[in-house]
This record gives structure tokens, sequence and C-alpha cells, in this order.
């Protein structure tokens, strides 16, 4: 009988492998592997797990420098692994579950179907919406596909500072509130290192475990996604899981990775039309030009807006953190004087 292996990275997307029990895999962090692992506690040839051709499994270490472990014991040359089970490589878990083949071709349907759900989503992702709608459907369309349960948007603005421009399930109390720096420690490696940061256990992690929101919010999976054009990173997508073992997956990470990028140059030019149209408008009223001309200048501008749309620079996301009155310092107080306002 088959079985799907997850590997629970602690700062990357789940690993989901469909192993067939007639076959050995060797998995590693090596390219000769047959399953690969992207750990560094994982050794080029880290163990072998191999099935019988029946119910049961069996995995061995490979002389591996960390080892491999089943219920806390090391294996060895060999132990019996039960399905479903966990083991450990090196200290990264994993999970060993059955799966029939009618359960692996209802899972090539699910997967079918998620790709085909995410392509619709992001032709609904059209610049016309205008932004503010735009952003809603782009939130919303992430957390139907990643199933995450609160998310949000940061856009970086004409002065190059990032601000909240979209959020489910999270209060611009929260957003202010100190406890909620756990998130932002994930935004900031996502724009950091421009590539997206997917924690798998957040109450593990080195940087972001200790951190109020991540202990007291429940948060147990969290990811970050860069939003992108040709001319760099505009922004960040964010969005979280409270469900434990609820990881996000490889294939969660695939689909919002496109979709992001998508949305990155949608957004692009949905802000280039916003500026040009405040543009004609105010040159119209300043002016006090006749309808023809009026209408002649936003003929005009459509078309600029359609030339400049390939060639529009957004602005740098801004450097900073909560802890040096940096970017998120200044969402901070831009939120707080909004509730103070309001």
């Amino acid at each position: 009988m088959p079985a799907r292996l997850t590997v629970f990275l602690p700062d990357r997307p789940a690993r989901c492998f469909v192993v067939d029990d007639g076959k050995d895999y060797v998995i590693g962090r090596g390219g000769g592997s047959d399953l690969a692992v992207d750990d560094d506690r994982v050794s080029r040839r880290h163990a072998r797990l191999a099935g019988d051709g029946g119910d049961g499994w069996r995995i061995a270490d490979l002389g591996s420098k960390n080892g491999t472990a089943v219920d806390g014991r090391p294996v060895g040359d060999g132990a019996p692994l039960r399905a479903p089970g966990w083991f450990s490589l090196g200290g990264i878990l994993a999970r060993l579950e059955p799966l029939s083949d009618q359960d692996v071709r209802r899972e090539s349907a699910i997967r079918l179907e998620r790709w085909r759900t995410s392509i619709e989503l992001e032709r609904q992702l059209d610049p016309s919406l205008g932004l503010d709608q735009l952003l809603r459907r782009l939130m919303d369309s992430v957390l139907r596909l990643s199933g995450a349960e609160r998310g949000f948007i940061l856009l970086a603005g004409s002065d190059g500072d990032l601000a909240v421009a979209a959020a489910v399930g999270v209060a611009e109390d929260e957003l202010a509130a100190a406890e909620f720096s756990g998130s932002v420690g994930a935004v900031e490696r996502a724009l950091a290192e421009e590539r997206a940061v997917v924690v798998g256990d957040a109450a593990a992690d080195v940087d972001l475990g200790g951190r109020p929101s991540v202990v007291e919010g429940g948060i147990r999976a969290l990811l970050a996604i860069p939003l992108r054009t040709f001319a760099g990173v505009i922004g960040v997508v964010y969005a979280d899981r409270r469900e434990a073992g609820a990881a996000f997956t490889d294939l969660d990470v695939e689909i919002l990775e496109a979709i992001s990028s998508h949305a990155g140059l949608a957004v692009t030019v949905a802000r280039v039309h916003a500026e040009l149209a405040g543009l004609a408008a105010g040159i119209e009223s300043a002016v006090r030009l006749p309808a023809d001309t009026g209408e002649r200048l936003r003929t005009d501008l459509a078309r600029a807006w359609e030339r400049a749309a390939g060639a529009y620079r957004p602005p740098p996301a801004a450097g900073g953190g909560p802890g040096d009155g940096g970017w998120w310092g200044r969402i901070v107080a831009a939120a707080s004087h909004r509730q103070v306002a309001g």
C-alpha cells in the first residue's frame, strides 16, 4: 500500500511525497537522494525508507551526522516504522501515513483542482477593479487557497514606507499592538531575503517562538510572500493558522507564489491607473478646461497609462523593524492615529 511522507521543515513549507511500499527510498540533502530534504541537519544520504510490499515499513540510518530515530530511539541499521507513525531525521520530524490507491487518485484530483482554482482566481485579479477592491480580492484568494484563518497585505507607498493595505481577520488595534511582533519577524525575513518565508511550527522557531503574538495568539503556522514586479518587491502578503499540525505545504506555497506574482503586476497597473486618473481630474479642475479639451486630456492620459504600465517602477520596500522605529513603528503610529481620529 502506498503512503504519504510529510517532512515538517522549521522555516520552509512541509515537503510531501507519495511513496510506494514496493520500493526503497534514500532520504537526504544531496542531489542523488530519492526524497530531497533541504535542511542542514539532514545529511546528504541520511536514511533509507523501505516498504515490504505489504503494510510494513522500515527506516534505517545511513551513517548520518545527526542520526535517525523512531519514538526517540536511534534506529541504527534498521527499525520497523508504523504507518501512521512519526520519525526524526536529525531533529526534523516526519510522518508516514498509509494511502489507498483511491486516496492517491483523490489527492491527485485535488491538486489539479487547486491549480485550476488558483488560475481562475488569478484571472479575477483585474486592475480595472481599482486598488482597494483588487487587494480585498487578493486577500480573500490567499485565505481560500491556503486555508489560513487570517492575513494582511503590506504595500510600499510613494514615500517608500510600508503600510497595511488590506486585512482579513486582523483588526487595526491588533496590528498596532506590540504583541503582534511575532508576525513582523516573518515579514522582515521575506522582505530582507526577497523570498517566501514559511514557518511550520512557530512556537519552536528560534526567532519567533518567544514572541507574545505567537505564544498568546496560538499561531502554529505562518507564511509571508513578497509581492513582486519586474522592478522588485513592492510589498508582502502574510497569512497564518492556529490549528495544531496545520503546516503549509510546498504545494500551498507554489500556488500562492504564482498568484502573488500575478497580483504584484496587477497592483502596479491599478496604482498607475489611479495616479493618472487623479492627475487628469486635478488638471481639468485647476485650469477649468472646456468639456471637449478635458475629454481629450483624459483620452491622452489613458493612452499614456497603457504605455507607462510596462515601465512604471514602484518605490522599494523600506527597511527597519519594530525595535528601531523603522517601518513597523510607522505602521503602528499610523494605525494608532486612525483609531484616535475615528
